[in-house]
């Protein structure tokens, strides 16, 4: 087993929680951070229609929810 000598104690840990996803865990994906990356990507009108469209989603959800609890 290679052992490193140079690291201080614990650099192993401070890098697992700086970039989990870096070292085969899951990175958390969420919508917001969907449309952070294509807004980045200089695609400002299509992350609002998408952003506009979630929202109405979730709206007519929660109202079929009601309409379904009553």
């Amino acid at each position: 087993m290679t052992t490193d000598k140079i690291s201080p104690p614990g650099a192993w840990a401070n890098e697992m929680k700086a970039a989990p996803w870096a070292y085969g865990q899951a990175k958390d994906e969420s919508v917001e951070n969907a449309l952070a990356v294509i807004r980045g990507s200089g695609l400002w009108r299509q992350a609002s229609i998408l952003s506009l469209e979630i929202k109405r989603l979730e709206a007519e959800i929660a109202r079929l929810r009601a309409v379904v609890g009553s």
